[in-house]
């Protein structure tokens, strides 16, 4: 092997490595942002939980959500509730298929006093689904992937081929 080879290939193993390092960073930010998004929620459930007051409200539509791929559909419900005279309204956290909730249903709900705008439907799962397995879920993905990639990174394995 020539001088030029061995040069070729300790800048080709070197370049992997960056790219397998880029890659790494990239993904553990898009789970950290995730992450950030299940704890803001998480945050915004508990502030609710302990310090909100609670209201009557009436699911009054089902927002219809179609997934990428061309599937159909699943429903969130669009609430109005009032306080103090003023109307307010909000959409539903958690979309399903068949619907949770019907249109004219009454529900109970959870809303900052200091900012009606800031509300959910007061229920365990509409609080804290989403926090509860978003995170989890995160942490296991990064876990798996920062295994993996730590490993090609140490074996010099090219990825993506």
């Amino acid at each position: 092997m020539s001088n030029l080879d061995k040069t070729l290939d300790v800048v080709g193993k070197g370049v992997n490595r960056f790219q397998i390092g880029c890659w790494t960073i990239f993904a553990n930010l898009f789970f950290a942002a995730f992450c950030l998004w299940g704890a803001y929620a998480a945050y915004t459930g508990w502030q609710l939980q302990t310090k909100g007051v609670t209201t009557p409200g009436t699911v009054v539509r089902l927002e219809e959500h179609s997934s990428g791929d061309g599937s159909c559909c699943t429903y969130a419900p669009v609430v109005d509730f009032k306080v103090s005279d003023q109307a307010y309204s909000f959409e539903g956290d958690n979309a399903s298929y068949p619907p949770a909730y019907e249109v004219g249903e009454q529900v109970d709900v959870r809303y900052d006093p200091t900012d009606p705008n800031t509300a959910q439907i007061d229920s365990y799962f509409e609080r804290w689904v989403f926090p509860v397995t978003i995170i989890p879920a995160m942490i296991l993905a990064a876990l798996i992937l920062n295994f993996f990639m730590i490993r090609a990174w140490r074996r010099g394995e090219p990825i993506g081929e």
